[in-house]
């Protein structure tokens, strides 16, 4: 049975289709990898999921809950967190202040300290988040998805600008969520990173879906290679 079930989301802006009657569905306790080139519609559609924008037509369903499209409370409400290509943050609080603020004020739920520990942030709690350096801000921005207790996550981009070390700390970290139960919908343009860690994989060309399935199928796709992986992307 699907966690999530998008079925024929479109959306315009003006006379721009950016997604085109986009339908899949994503089982529990999976990382679902969403790929393709600039401006295929990827960010767009974790929008329309996340409840920050709505579509022009289509719905989504999650979890028994049948009344997609919704707002970003109903969203969170349902179980339902998102991260930002670039991390949101109070950056005038500190990281502890952050995270009551995403657990006590965004979902109603008591501070708990063990996702801090979780991600590495046990030593900078009281730092100003301003302050951090890039890599722990990336890590608050996923702490404080978590903070919310979601069924599923929407991560965007979050390997961008890491280190080698550090991105295979977030890899880790994405594989442990899945163990926790949190099934993870991943947008990743560092695609050795994200075929080395997603279960299937969905690919975006200028607002349709191209192909669905595993990895190791989508690598060896003539379609994907020629929109997106390129030359040598058997070996992505």
């Amino acid at each position: 049975m699907s966690l999530l079930s998008v079925r024929n989301i479109s959306v315009s802006f003006g006379g721009i289709h950016a997604l085109s009657d986009i339908s899949f569905d994503v089982p529990e306790g999976v990382v679902w990898g969403l790929i393709g080139p600039n401006g295929a519609g990827k960010t767009t559609l974790v929008n329309i999921l996340s409840g920050l924008i709505r579509p022009t037509a289509g719905s989504i369903a999650f979890d028994g809950h049948e009344d997609g499209p919704w707002s970003m409370s109903r969203a969170v409400e349902i179980g339902i967190a998102r991260t930002f290509q670039q991390t949101r943050a109070f950056n005038g609080l500190t990281v502890r202040e952050n995270l009551r603020v995403a657990a006590v004020a965004g979902a109603g739920h008591a501070l708990d300290l063990g996702i801090a520990r979780r991600l590495g942030l046990e030593d900078s709690l009281d730092r100003v988040a301003g302050e951090l350096p890039y890599a722990l801000l990336r890590r608050l921005g996923v702490a404080l998805a978590l903070s919310l207790k979601p069924r599923l996550i929407l991560l965007d981009e979050p390997a961008v600008g890491l280190t080698a070390d550090e991105i295979d700390r977030m890899g880790a970290l994405i594989r442990s969520m899945t163990a926790d139960g949190v099934t993870v919908l991943l947008i990743e343009h560092n695609v050795r990173f994200l075929m080395s860690i997603a279960d299937r994989v969905s690919v975006l060309d200028r607002g349709r879906l191209l192909f669905e399935g595993t990895p190791a199928e989508c690598q060896r796709n003539p379609q994907v290679i020629d929109v997106y992986l390129g030359r040598g992307g058997e070996d992505a």
